[in-house]
């Protein structure tokens, strides 16, 4: 029977093992060894053999029957598929050992038949155990249903008071389970087991007992220590996906360093050359402002020897279109206009504004109308000249110099009051 029951075992783990050397499909976390522990209590249902009468092995009647018990499992996962766990179990909680009386000389009156009691017996065994469908499909962190196998052995004691049997031996035990992982640390599960328990109460004798079990169990998972968990966050980072990925992202980080010193090279030269056309401009606009004040100037000059002969000053306010402020180049003749009413105190001027054919007559007119009255408020706001010698007039774009779409006609003029 021990040879069956070895040869059952080894060809199952050669089958689990040539099954897992293709079946891995996700890399299972390496941990060290404190990570991975479980823990769980579980009930037995027990259904023990007579020996004895099943087999004829000459050994103590131990008799058969069923019974119950508890057990403790400490259990640890090695990997994927391996697992080993130390289990103290005592099935026979409940053996009923009082239905023979021993004699004044120590001897046994055996029970009646129909009240053969059964051993009790308590074992602590150390189990290898397999997962079939990590084995078979490969390591899924998501998965909760598992089935598995486990096999292993170890210490075991068989008493029976009414026969004043007492035997440490040893136990082998093989089974098949159930689990179903419902939290990520709890599971449940079911296992179908047969035990064989052996010693030698007489000489000769060696099998005195085998016990099929049922045991449903709760295991709770330690899970990971914090150590275990940061070395596997940096090995994940080192893996060679990894670590391809990252060499990939510096290669496109250097390309994209070398084009952006590129570019910013090629924007630092348009800078420069923005910078010098700047310079340019300003150096052309100081200059026609010079040449625009030197030439008011002159025609100041002029106004002054001649102003009684004109009846306007020969020169406009002109602006961009649909515009009605003073544009700031246009300032200085503002102020130009400002020193002759200035310097001859009885000269009055009316303030006309025109506008060029852009936009409905209505809004043309409106817009000379802004166009003379803000004229006459930087008049008298800024320059200080009395708004009682100011008149202001508009004509929209009813009056025009030549074609009516020329921007002169965009202005204001200056025309002397003749009293």
């Amino acid at each position: 029977m021990l040879k069956r029951v070895s040869k059952i075992a080894m060809l199952a783990g050669f089958i689990a093992i040539a099954s897992s050397v293709f079946a891995q499909q996700n890399e299972y976390p390496r941990y060290g060894f404190w990570s991975n522990w479980g823990i769980g209590i579980n009930g037995s249902f027990n259904y023990q053999l007579d020996t004895k009468q099943y087999y004829g092995i000459e050994s103590p009647a131990w008799g058969k029957g069923l019974n119950g018990g508890l057990g403790v499992t400490i259990e640890q996962k090695l990997n994927h598929v391996w697992g080993f766990r130390m289990r103290f179990n005592w099935p026979s909680l409940f053996a009923d050992c009082q239905d023979a009386e021993k004699t004044a000389t120590g001897s046994v009156t055996p029970a009646p038949a129909t009240r053969w009691t059964m051993d009790n017996h308590a074992a602590w065994t150390v189990e290898i155990k397999l997962s079939i469908n990590d084995a078979i499909k490969g390591y899924d962190p998501n998965r909760r249903a598992s089935f598995y196998t486990f096999a292993g052995g170890g210490l075991a004691f068989s008493f029976n008071d009414a026969r004043n049997f007492g035997h440490v031996g040893i136990q082998m035990d093989a089974g098949l389970g159930f689990s179903y992982k419902f939290t990520d640390r709890s599971s449940l599960y079911i296992e179908g087991e047969a035990d064989v328990l052996a010693d030698a109460p007489n000489p000769g004798a060696l099998l005195h007992d085998m016990n099929l079990l049922v045991n449903l169990g709760y295991m709770y998972d330690l899970g990971v220590t914090p150590t275990d968990r940061a070395v596997a966050a940096q090995r994940a980072l080192l893996t060679q996906e990894r670590f391809d990925a990252l060499s990939n992202q510096a290669e496109t980080l250097k390309k994209d360093l070398v084009e952006a010193k590129a570019t910013e090279q090629k924007l630092e030269n348009q800078v420069e050359e923005l910078n010098t056309e700047n310079d340019r401009i300003k150096t052309e606009a100081d200059e026609r402002s010079k040449a625009v004040a030197d030439s008011l100037a002159k025609v100041i000059d002029q106004l002054k020897t001649d102003q009684l002969t004109y009846y306007a000053i020969p020169f406009s306010v002109l602006y961009p279109n649909d515009e009605w402020r003073v544009p700031d180049s246009e300032m200085v003749k503002l102020q130009a206009v400002a020193r002759i009413m200035k310097d001859n105190p009885d000269v009055k001027l009316t303030i006309v504004g025109f506008c060029d054919h852009t936009g409905s007559d209505a809004y043309n007119m409106k817009l000379s109308q802004k166009r003379a009255e803000e004229v006459k408020r930087i008049m008298v706001k800024k320059f200080g000249v009395d708004g009682d010698r100011l008149d202001v007039d508009y004509k929209g774009k009813t009056m025009a110099f030549g074609d009516l779409k020329f921007s002169v006609n965009r202005r204001v003029s200056f025309y002397r009051v003749i009293e």
